[in-house]
């Protein structure tokens, strides 16, 4: 059958009926895609029905994001077909998707830094009034669906001057003004705080109730029981399971995902605990101070608040964990660290030597290293190769050069070894960071920052895009590397992570540190109360 045209495929009120009969709107049947050697997805049929919150969970690389962009007309499948509603479409182009009904918000958000919300929200779909853009007609109907879903959005400041949590607030009103109604979202709450989370939740609760039909890609399962009504497991590019959420449990979705199997088939020896949290081990000795920030007071830093005497110290082999809500100065201080941000007053000491005034290549020879929130914008070049990405800041180094020539083959060698110590998923590593799934990415830019001597690193957001699996593994990885004697900062705004990864938390709020206590004595309750400002039975 030859698809419909796509200009007639937009949602109707015909579409509304079969949303609210339950049946599907979209059908993905054996669709297959393989870049190279890498097989994306492996004859997935997939349907969504209408007016459901359906997840798509799997392991990094397990094909979540590429049968979306399929879905969306980003690539095309090598073989199989889609039906939206019933009748077979081809999407070459996500504008076709759009106009069809159909939105997606990536795990990258696509926004234009330098135009304001109301422009990122709008462009390629202004309203003109005689050959002028008309600011009022689409700011009323902008304002009018953000006042509809509870939306905050500061229409008039320049995105780039905005939090995370607002950007995707942009990504989805952009696909509202365009009327879609089968709603994308790639790992949407990967950089949100906690409340931002349950006000999320509560967004997607409305969308479903005004007739939407939303597809949720998440690692977060407590987030997909709370939200979703059925769910499907990918894994190695296949579709396992598809199953309503009241008919199966977060361990027996963690089996699927680690192994493929059923709780029935696994050995319980195996199995994925959900959370898996492990309490670190007292500390006996009493190691030196490795990192000493005294009464350090900086200037603001992108949209996070400045710092206010701030002191902290860090022992040597000692991790510690920092919380706190966005835009409570944890961006601040991640950059003053490393060097990035304007400090007014006070120090940074770093095993004895005042860093305060010193380079970031000083702080990097001296091995301190940061892993930033958002690495796709700061730590890598996304449409440049492994190769590239791993030789940044290191190509002078003599494993690397032969008579003032890069050695390639050494090069390349030795991104290949980073990335199997960090278990990512490529094809060959030629090939660019932006052809690796979004958890891939994050790998890469860990394995870069980890790679090296190393001394102290700071983890902006570690566990962002990593699924069960990947996350057990880099707490491996940074206890091990703790045990030789590295120390961290995991900064987070994800309280578990925090209580799995180190030996001491604590909450930064307002530019100044809330509280500090050990791993035994923290609870995700006294870590909540330090982030709303509260200690000791008083409010700030």
């Amino acid at each position: 059958m030859i698809p419909k045209p796509l200009h007639s495929m937009k949602f109707t009120s015909n579409a509304m009926q079969t949303e609210l009969t339950g049946k599907p709107v979209v059908e993905m049947r054996n669709i297959s895609k393989r870049f190279g050697s890498l097989r994306a997805n492996r004859e997935v049929s997939l349907a969504v029905m209408g007016g459901e919150i359906h997840a798509l969970v799997g392991e990094n690389g397990a094909g979540k994001s590429t049968l979306m962009k399929i879905l969306y007309g980003h690539f095309p499948p090598d073989s199989g077909t889609i039906r939206l509603n019933g009748e077979p479409v081809l999407f070459r182009h996500p504008r076709e998707a759009l106009k069809a009904g159909i939105g997606m918000v990536h795990q990258q958000l696509l926004i234009f830094p330098q135009l304001t919300a109301l422009e990122n929200v709008i462009v390629g779909n202004e309203p003109v009034h005689r050959g002028f853009i008309d600011r009022r007609r689409a700011l009323e109907k902008v304002a009018k669906i953000a006042a509809r879903f509870g939306f905050n959005l500061p229409m008039n400041t320049n995105a780039g001057q905005l939090s995370f949590a607002f950007r995707q607030q942009i990504e989805l009103l952009r696909a509202l003004y365009r009327g879609s109604k089968v709603l994308i979202l790639d790992e949407p709450t990967s950089l949100l705080a906690p409340f931002e989370i349950d006000r999320f939740l509560d967004l997607l609760t409305a969308l479903r109730r005004t007739g939407h039909t939303i597809v949720l890609i998440s690692h977060r399962l407590r987030e997909v029981f709370a939200a979703a009504d059925r769910v499907s497991v990918l894994r190695r590019g296949k579709l396992i399971r598809t199953e309503s959420i009241a008919a199966i449990s977060r361990e027996e979705v963690a089996d699927l995902i680690v192994h493929g199997e059923s709780r029935s088939a696994v050995d319980p020896q195996s199995r994925v605990a959900v959370p898996e949290v492990s309490v670190p081990s007292v500390r006996t000795e009493s190691p030196k101070d490795l990192l000493v920030l005294d009464n350090l007071t900086a200037d603001p830093s992108g949209n996070d608040v400045g710092l206010e005497s701030f002191s902290l110290r860090i022992a040597a082999g000692e991790i510690v964990g920092l919380g706190g809500v966005v835009g409570n100065g944890l961006s601040t201080l991640a950059r003053a660290i490393f060097g990035m941000a304007a400090i007014r007053s006070g120090t940074v000491h770093f095993d004895g030597r005042d860093f305060t005034a010193l380079s970031i290549r000083d702080r990097i020879d001296a091995g301190v290293r940061r892993l930033p929130s958002n690495p796709m914008e700061e730590a890598l070049l996304p449409e440049r190769s492994l190769v590239d990405n791993f030789l940044l800041g290191s190509q002078r180094r003599p494993a690397f050069q032969r008579c003032g020539l890069l050695r390639k083959e050494a090069a390349a060698v030795y991104a290949a070894q980073q990335l199997e110590i960090q278990k990512v998923r490529y094809e060959q590593v030629s090939r660019p960071v932006s052809s690796l799934s979004g958890g891939n990415q994050q790998k890469v830019a860990l394995a870069r920052v980890l790679a090296g001597p190393v001394r102290f690193v700071v983890l902006e957001q570690p566990g962002r895009g990593l699924d069960l699996k990947a996350r057990v593994e880099l707490g491996r990885r940074v206890r091990a590397l703790n045990r030789d004697g590295v120390a961290f900062l995991v900064i987070s705004h994800d309280p578990e992570e925090l209580l799995t990864l180190c030996d001491r938390v604590g909450i930064v709020y307002r530019g100044r540190l809330a509280g500090i206590t050990t791993i035994g004595e923290a609870s995700p309750e006294l870590l909540a109360r330090w982030m709303l400002g509260v200690k000791n039975g008083e409010h700030d």
